[in-house]
């Protein structure tokens, strides 16, 4: 017998495509139990220029294909639409405005005057002496929103593919000096993560060929890194490729990071909707 209903949505946003899946959950006397309702891939025109129009309007389209209401959504956003830098907080900094404040004059220092219109936000680590802080442009978000307030979908998060990514298995790099290598199509981002606190970042496009490169793509980040660090540990966040063979090396310990689900969504798992069925 079931007590209560709830259900929400998991959106991600890629920059070629727009990945919905609808769960809900239940309550039984058993507990909370989660199923599926439905899961779909919308392919958006990414055309050169106008890839957020095109993504809001998949998810418009998206939200008005759903076969019942959802009450709730959580957005995960393509590194496409991101942009990183680490800061480091002065400890003269009073308050979180000024410390946002001054990460914005950071952002404008390494990305230019385009900086300005973005919306930023600090993944706040006060064990480490720098910060991650994150990006996004601000008129997107606010679209993003008006889209999800006109489908009378609550929008409860926000949250760039990196984080994500990372807090779904960061188990397993506490307290590790590694390298974190996420994959996305036509991307690649790798952080640099020492006793579990990030310490680097960049993001840079690739090729169809990362993979078979990809011994080579590390020993170049290894070599720009301003951090010195020996550790030959690296965490493959790359599901669509989970099955295939890492190319052999004599350098690099390459792990593959696996997205721990739910185990009721087991027989519904696909690597291809790995990111929206996290967690």
């Amino acid at each position: 017998m079931s007590l209560l209903l709830r259900d929400e949505l998991r959106v991600v946003i890629y920059r070629d495509r727009i990945q919905v899946v609808h769960i809900e959950g239940r309550l039984t006397f058993r507990g909370w139990q989660y199923q599926i309702v439905e899961k779909k891939n919308y392919l958006c025109t990414a055309a050169e220029g106008s890839f957020s129009e095109d993504a809001i309007k998949s998810v418009e389209t998206a939200l008005s294909d759903l076969k019942k209401p959802a009450a709730c959504a959580k957005v995960i956003l393509s590194n496409h639409f991101m942009s990183y830098a680490m800061v480091v907080l002065d400890k003269a900094l009073n308050s979180e405005a000024e410390e946002l404040a001054y990460a914005k004059h950071c952002f404008n220092q390494l990305y230019g005057a385009g900086a300005a219109d973005w919306e930023l936000r600090l993944n706040r680590d006060y064990a480490a002496t720098q910060q991650l802080a994150s990006a996004v442009d601000t008129l997107f978000l606010q679209n993003l929103r008006a889209v999800f307030a006109r489908a009378n979908v609550k929008l409860q998060s926000i949250q760039p593919y990196l984080m994500a990514a990372y807090n779904n298995c960061n188990s397993r790099l506490q307290h590790l000096d590694a390298w974190f290598v996420l994959y996305e199509n036509g991307s690649l981002c790798i952080g640099l993560v020492i006793q579990g606190h990030w310490s680097s970042i960049r993001a840079f496009n690739v090729g169809q060929d990362w993979f078979e490169k990809l011994n080579e793509i590390l020993d170049r980040e290894s070599l720009l890194s301003e951090v010195d660090v020996s550790s030959d540990r690296i965490f493959l966040w790359a599901p669509e490729y989970i099955k295939v063979d890492i190319p052999k090396n004599t350098r690099w310990n390459i792990q593959k990071l696996k997205p721990e689900i739910r185990a009721s969504f087991a027989p519904e798992y696909d690597e291809q909707f790995a990111m929206a069925m996290c967690g």
